[in-house]
């Protein structure tokens, strides 16, 4: 089983300001891509409807009416004549949002150094990690690009990988990482632990492609002033390098001689672990690339032998091949199905060697939950207590200390995109989900949620072209606040090669 978490993979698929230089000629001796953005949204209510703000890294404020301003650069530099894909590159990404809390936000600072198919880098970046369809998503399950970026180091290859002995047939991504989590009001100073490991099978050119892998993900170390001697000792969590062995090896602390274990440590792996095991298969369909995937939940061993099955994210995406066609056209089809309704069972003690309620997300030391900056760093579906109605954040007083309120969802999903003649491009998503809160404390009754939004790009001959955004969205339901909002800004890209 330790094995297992040491070998550990994802496919990385990032939004990043920074990717955008990709389209430049790798042989430029320095690339510039600049982005700014200004635009603002009202809502009928209070709250940011679901699909303005999840999965935007926390950058739109919940509360409406609001007001952003944004503005980015990165460039990537040469460093090799001989070998153009050797270069430095940094990102700075800035954000100023006007609402009811007004805050700047830093979304991305990083400095990176690429040599060929190997990267370091290091700060803030914009990411979204696992193996499925990054655009049109829900969000994927552990890592979705719906909080604000963790500050990280990490070192790993640039994208998949081809190894030499097998021709190219197959490849392999992977990475490593250290982060550190923000503070909050419970837990100050813990740190993030990340690796990944995905191989694939087929070329690019291949017709089918098998893709497999693990994210595994720890938060661990830090302080807190909330918890009791028998989970922290004198409010410190385990925190030495040995005990980073540890996290890094998923073990338990039971036989450890180190005096920062606390009595929870020694029963239980030190730290807070998540991740997903992913599988893909892609092929071809007529004019149709058609990818299906699985992203499968774990917090502990019961996850990672798949004793809650079928908990996970499955999605089939179908994207059509470009055509130079006008008029209004379909190219882009997403459905998923999100369910998280095992985690290994309703009971602790099941008498075998694996545990149930598996409560994803939350997390007996950790009580903040899988979060950052007050945003759930996985699907969006699992809910944030605080975003709730009153009535389901006060459904049980008594145990309002827990982040996540409900855990236990089931979600259909569904996604279209495309243009209306050269220019203009559209996008919609569409969310219906049952909540039941979690295994502990259950809602008294399922709650239905509805969430869409409708996305409409317009290009504009302004400063030598830009873009008008605009979108409205509805949330309906017993989960959130019932509202109806919209969204305008206008974005300008400046490029350039020399």
């Amino acid at each position: 089983m330790k094995r297992l978490f040491l070998i550990i993979s994802c496919l990385s698929v990032s939004f990043l300001t920074s990717a955008q230089i990709d389209s430049f000629p790798v042989s430029a001796k320095r690339q510039t891509f600049i982005d700014a953005e200004i635009g603002g949204l009202i809502a009928s209510g209070s709250r940011t409807p679901f699909w303005l703000q999840a999965n935007q890294f926390g950058l739109v404020p919940k509360s409406s009416p609001a007001g952003t301003v944004r503005v980015g650069i990165s460039e990537r530099f040469g460093i090799s004549s001989i070998h153009p894909n050797r270069s430095i590159s940094y990102g700075i990404q800035a954000v100023g949002n006007a609402a009811r809390t007004s805050t700047v936000l830093l979304p991305q600072a990083y400095l990176s150094l690429d040599l060929g198919r190997f990267s370091l880098w290091g700060g803030r970046r914009k990411e979204v990690i696992g193996l499925g369809d990054s655009t049109l998503t829900s969000g994927f399950y552990s890592w979705s690009g719906n909080a604000l970026p963790i500050t990280k180091i990490q070192v790993g290859t640039n994208g998949f990988t081809p190894l030499g002995f097998t021709n190219g047939f197959v490849s392999i991504h992977t990475f490593f990482a250290h982060g550190w989590f923000a503070n909050t009001d419970s837990v100050q100073g813990s740190y993030l632990h990340q690796k990944a490991f995905y191989i694939r099978i087929g070329r690019p050119n291949s017709r089918v492609r098998l893709t497999g892998g693990v994210l595994h993900n720890a938060q661990w170390g830090g302080r807190s002033g909330y918890l009791p001697p028998s989970r922290a000792k004198d409010g410190k969590m385990p925190s030495s390098f040995k005990d980073y062995l540890y996290v890094l090896t998923a073990s338990e602390g039971s036989d450890s001689n180190s005096q920062e274990l606390s009595d929870f440590d020694r029963i239980n792996r030190v730290g807070n672990h998540l991740g997903s095991i992913d599988f893909s298969l892609e092929t071809t369909i007529g004019k149709w690339e058609v990818m299906g995937y699985h992203q499968h939940p774990f917090e502990d061993k019961s996850g990672v032998v798949f004793i809650n099955f079928p908990d996970g994210l499955y999605g089939l995406r179908l994207l059509r091949r470009p055509t130079e066609a006008g008029g209004f056209q379909l190219r882009h089809i997403l459905l998923e199905y999100f369910n998280t309704m095992s985690q290994s069972g309703a009971y602790v003690n099941t008498g075998t060697r694996y545990e149930g309620q598996d409560d994803y997300f939350n997390n007996y030391q950790y009580i903040d939950g899988w979060v950052q900056n007050r945003r759930v760093i996985g699907s969006p579906f699992i809910a944030y207590r605080s975003d709730l109605r009153p009535e389901r954040q006060n459904e049980h007083p008594e145990k309002r200390i827990w982040a996540i309120a409900s855990n236990r969802v089931q979600m259909g999903h569904v996604g279209f995109a495309g243009t209306i003649g050269r220019g203009v491009q559209w996008q919609t998503r569409l969310s219906i989900s049952q909540h039941y809160g979690t295994h502990r404390h259950p809602f008294v009754q399922p709650v239905a949620q509805f969430s869409g939004a409708a996305w409409l790009t317009w290009p504009l001959g302004w400063l030598g072209g830009s873009e008008l955004k605009t979108a409205i969205a509805l949330d309906q339901g017993q989960l959130y606040e019932n509202t109806l909002g919209g969204w305008i800004s206008v974005r300008k890209v400046f490029k350039t090669v020399k």
